[in-house]
């Protein structure tokens, strides 16, 4: 269909858009069946006499009144219409351009890379005769390169890849890429960083990061009344007490890393399974209390936040519900005050750059977090880039504190942790710890459902799964198990969820502090269709759209497992470019008591001797910050301080 012709997104904006009062889906289709072509004409114009027929005269002007009021908007959804774009982007372009909107898109429809794809604003810009040399056409490639490169999770891409990726969308030749390349940098909208290019966006937030965190490192002054610097005798007179204080023995390297938090403004604390991460946490909370310092705890997930309350006893928050309370000024970051990240290896980028432009001058941030297991879901890499910085204060704790007879799985996470793959045996329904089920590839899903009934039942067991698709990923799997409930629940209780299912929330909605990957259990059901979960305690009414983000959660992917912990895991092995060691290891490490991996034990030792995929993130982050210490560095020698941009060191491939 000739999408000039097609008026169905005119039609919807009618309907949708509250400001047309009495004008729902028959009405605006009865409109468009009436006027076709002509309807974005008669609107313009206030041609009552042509609405009349259907609307009725009094119901035609208020028509036309409210269209005049949503003017811009308007002809954005009659833009977008005719060059096939979806209607509903309307708004957002509004809220971008205002009332300049239509008249800015048909100047310069490259714009539309705010909001669509490259291709879609490629196909319009042709219809409207522009030329394939614009210089706005190359721009906007360069964009649509990087971009596409942030949704693959990197934040720098070498200059000569984006020169090569830009002369594939454009179909031109590679003085011409490296020309558009040129200009997007001078116009601001590509950084150049060392021999890579990265978006505007990103480079700004890795720049602050670095930035924020060197501060930190140098050490500031105190603002505070009443805390004050602790210093190492005091401090390990207080740990020689802490056993009767709070109930814990504390080894070697967990008071080294309660020194850390408590005489640094910024560190790392470190390290794998069964460490004793929980216990310092414990003891870093009762010491910072101790010497005066307020403490904000806080995790991505709510369930990682639920285990911090759990073992310290004070309240842990989401860091979404975090940074809305301090935007509300519901919570204040005192200066000195130590705010706690925990699993920290889930941070992306922006993430980060949030939580550091609301600390105070004086305030200090500990993340703790094991690097070993897989990268953020969102772009960047903070606690994996971090780490390998020499610069940063670090404590990595390495003494497996955490093995019962129960359960030897501290001790296999080490081993894969570091890349070997140590003697699995065999699965057996009452022992615990980690087992194998040895089979093939097509075999991989029956048998997965074997062991999870063996187990008692998807009640006592979660999936994590590599994968969404193929036979044993989570939409066969969920699906498998819902078909299950549905045949033992009454004809009229089969819908889409029902009550005791798990599910997981699939966007993030910091509104609800509900996160992409919140697990919840389905309670009950309203008259009206509305679904009540309950998320980490919380009950939440879902219903509409938000239901179109809610899934089954009998198996979830190890992405959206991140955080949360469970008393039995099954992982099946299928050979997949994201199977690897981080992958598996995150897997590992999410349960209590057992493991039951199920597949070949020739691509489960190929994945964990496979280097992790966040060696493979291209980012900025430790070359901003290596950058920004050299020029501080040829500052205080009276070198050319301040020539150099923090963010145009080398950059490269992260190792880790």
């Amino acid at each position: 269909m000739d999408p000039r012709r097609d008026h169905t997104a005119l039609a919807r904006h009618l309907a949708e858009d509250p400001a047309f009062v009495g004008i729902g889906y028959a009405t605006a289709g009865k409109l468009q069946a009436a006027l076709g072509d002509d309807l974005p004409r008669a609107l313009a114009d206030g041609d009552v006499d042509a609405l009349e027929p259907v609307l009725g005269i009094e119901r035609g002007l208020d028509l036309v009144a409210a269209w005049r009021d949503q003017q811009a908007e308007g002809d954005v959804v009659v833009w977008l219409a005719e060059h096939g774009f979806d209607g509903r982007l309307a708004r957002k372009v509004v809220v971008l351009w205002g009332a300049e909107a239509p008249a800015r898109l048909r100047a310069n429809p490259w714009l539309m890379m705010a909001v669509a794809d490259f291709e879609k604003v490629d196909a319009a810009a042709h219809r409207l005769g522009l030329p394939l040399d614009a210089d706005d056409r190359g721009i906007a490639a360069v964009e649509a390169v990087l971009y596409r490169r942030l949704d693959e999770h990197h934040t720098w891409t070498a200059e000569a890849e984006v020169v090569r990726l830009v002369g594939r969308l454009l179909r031109c030749s590679a003085s011409r890429a490296a020309e558009a390349v040129s200009k997007a940098v001078s116009l601001g909208v590509a950084v150049r960083t060392g021999d890579g290019l990265q978006p505007a966006g990103a480079a700004m937030m890795e720049t602050y990061v670095a930035g924020a965190i060197a501060r930190m490192i140098e050490g500031q002054a105190s603002e505070d009344l009443i805390a004050r610097e602790v210093t190492s005798q005091e401090l390990d007179g207080w740990l020689d007490e802490a056993a009767g204080t709070i109930g814990v023995e504390l080894g070697g390297e967990q008071r080294d890393a309660v020194h850390l938090a408590l005489r640094h403004r910024f560190g790392l604390v470190v390290g794998g399974a069964g460490v004793g991460k929980t216990t310092v946490l414990k003891a870093i909370v009762a010491a910072s209390e101790r010497f005066g310092r307020a403490v904000h705890m806080m995790a991505l997930a709510g369930r990682a936040a639920l285990r911090m309350t759990e073992a310290t006893g004070r309240r842990a928050s989401t860091i979404a519900s975090f940074l809305k309370a301090v935007e509300a000024r519901q919570v204040a970051v005192g200066p000195e005050a130590l705010v706690v990240v925990d699993e920290s290896s889930m941070l992306d980028l922006p993430t980060l750059y949030r939580i550091l432009r609301v600390m105070p001058a004086s305030g200090r941030l500990l993340l703790v977090g094991d690097h070993a297991q897989l990268p953020p879901i969102g772009f960047g890499l903070t606690l994996h880039a971090l780490v390998g910085i020499p610069a940063i204060p670090k404590s990595e704790l390495r003494t497996i504190r955490r093995q019962t007879a129960a359960s030897g799985i501290p001790v296999v996470a080490a081993a894969v942790r570091e890349g070997r793959l140590p003697q699995l045996d065999p699965f057996s329904r009452g022992a615990g710890g980690l087992s194998i089920v040895e089979c093939r590839p097509e075999a991989v899903a029956d048998r997965l459902v074997d062991v999870v009934a063996d187990l008692g039942g998807p009640a006592n067991v979660r999936i994590l799964s590599a994968l969404k698709a193929g036979a044993s990923g989570t939409f066969a799997m969920n699906a498998h198990f819902h078909r299950i409930v549905l045949s033992g629940c009454p004809p009229g209780d089969r819908g889409r969820f029902v009550a005791g299912e798990p599910v997981v929330f699939l966007r993030n909605d910091y509104r609800r502090d509900l996160r992409n990957g919140s697990l919840g259990i389905v309670a009950s059901f309203e008259a009206d269709g509305t679904v009540v979960a309950v998320f980490d305690g919380n009950e939440q009414r879902l219903s509409g759209h938000d239901l179109v983000d809610l899934d089954h959660a009998y198996a979830i992917t190890v992405h959206k497992a991140q955080g949360s912990a469970f008393g039995t895991v099954a992982l099946p092995i299928v050979a997949s470019r994201l199977l690897d060691r981080s992958l598996v290891y995150t897997a590992i490490t999410r349960a209590i008591d057992r493991v039951v991996l199920v597949g070949s034990r020739d691509v489960l030792r190929s994945a964990v001797e496979r280097a992790p995929s966040s060696l493979r993130r291209e980012t900025g982050l430790l070359e901003a910050f290596v950058g920004l210490l050299q020029n501080r560095s040829e500052a205080v020698r009276g070198g050319e301080s301040g020539r150099r941009n923090p963010g145009t060191g080398r950059a490269h491939r992260h190792r880790g």
